[in-house]
C-alpha cells in the first residue's frame, strides 16, 4: 500500500504535467510544500478537462457516490491495479475519472527484528535528483445530505519493483510521462493499454533511505520528515590485552 507521500517542491510541476498555468504555483490555493501527506488530507492532483490539464485539490481517500458517508474514504486510499475493473468503488472511476497524483516521493515501513522485538522503521523512496512524478490515481464525487460535493481520490498500487520489494509488497504505480496523455484521456481504455500504462516502474534513478519516526504522526508535516537518518556506527572491536 501507499499510506504517506510527499510533494516538497513546485519546481518543474508545470513543465512535467504540461499544466495550463494561469498564475504562479505559489499563489494557487493548492500549493504549499508537503513533507507528509496523509489519508483524509487534501492534496493536489492533475486532471484533464476538455483537453486542458490543471491541478485540483482533492481529499485523499476515495468516497464512492453510493457511500453512506465520507468515513469510508479512509479505507479506500489505495486501489489495487489487479482489481480496478472488479471493485464497485473503482470500476466506474477507472473508465471515466482518472488522474495523476503529483508527488516527489513516498514512504513505506519495514520491520527490523523478529517477533515482539521487531521495530517498524520508516523508509523514504524518491527519484534522484528530486523531481515531480505522477502516481496513477482515480477520483470520484460524493454528495452529502446538505448538498455539498466532496471530491476525493485514491492512488493505484501494484507489485513492487526491485527497490521496494525488500521493504513492502506493494507500491504506488508511477506513470511514465509518455503515458500521461493516455491515462488522462476521457473514456475507457482497453485492457492491453491499461496493462502497459500501469506496468511496474523501473528503479534506476530512485533511492531508499531510512528517515525519522516522526513521519508516523499524520499531523507532522515538516522538512525533517525526509531527512535521512545517519546509520549507527559499527560497534568497536573488543580490546586485546590487559583488562586494567
Amino acid at each position: 500500500m501507499c499510506g504517506r507521500y510527499t510533494l516538497t517542491s513546485q519546481a518543474g510541476l508545470a513543465e512535467e504535467f504540461m499544466l495550463a498555468v494561469a498564475e504562479p504555483a505559489e499563489a494557487s490555493e493548492w500549493w504549499r510544500p508537503r513533507f507528509n501527506i496523509a489519508p483524509t488530507q487534501p492534496a493536489p492532483v492533475v486532471v484533464a478537462r476538455d483537453g486542458v490539464r490543471a491541478v485540483e485539490l482533492m481529499r485523499w481517500g476515495l468516497v464512492p457516490p453510493w457511500a453512506d458517508g465520507p468515513a469510508v474514504g479512509a479505507r479506500m486510499i489505495n486501489a489495487r491495479v489487479e482489481s480496478l475493473s472488479q471493485r464497485p468503488a473503482f470500476r466506474d472511476a477507472v473508465k471515466h475519472r482518472r488522474c495523476l497524483v503529483a508527488a516527489d516521493g513516498f514512504y513505506e515501513w519495514v520491520t527490523r527484528g523478529d517477533g515482539k522485538a521487531g521495530k517498524r522503521v520508516p523508509m523514504y523512496l524518491r527519484p534522484v535528483p528530486r523531481r515531480p512524478v505522477g502516481f496513477a490515481g482515480l477520483w470520484e464525487r460524493w454528495r452529502g445530505p446538505d448538498g455539498a460535493w466532496l471530491v476525493s481520490f485514491a492512488i493505484v498500487t501494484g507489485p513492487p519493483n526491485p527497490l521496494v520489494e525488500p521493504i513492502h509488497d506493494r507500491m504506488p504505480v508511477v506513470v511514465a510521462p509518455t503515458h500521461y496523455a493516455t491515462w488522462l484521456a476521457p473514456g475507457p481504455l482497453p485492457a492491453s493499454v491499461l496493462a502497459e500504462v500501469l506496468a511496474v516502474p523501473p528503479v534506476a534513478d530512485w533511492q531508499a533511505a531510512e528517515v525519522a519516526a516522526a513521519v508516523g504522526a499524520p499531523g507532522h508535516d515538516a522538512p525533517d520528515c525526509v531527512e535521512p537518518v545517519a546509520p549507527a556506527p559499527p560497534p568497536e572491536p573488543p580490546r586485546q590485552g590487559r583488562l586494567f
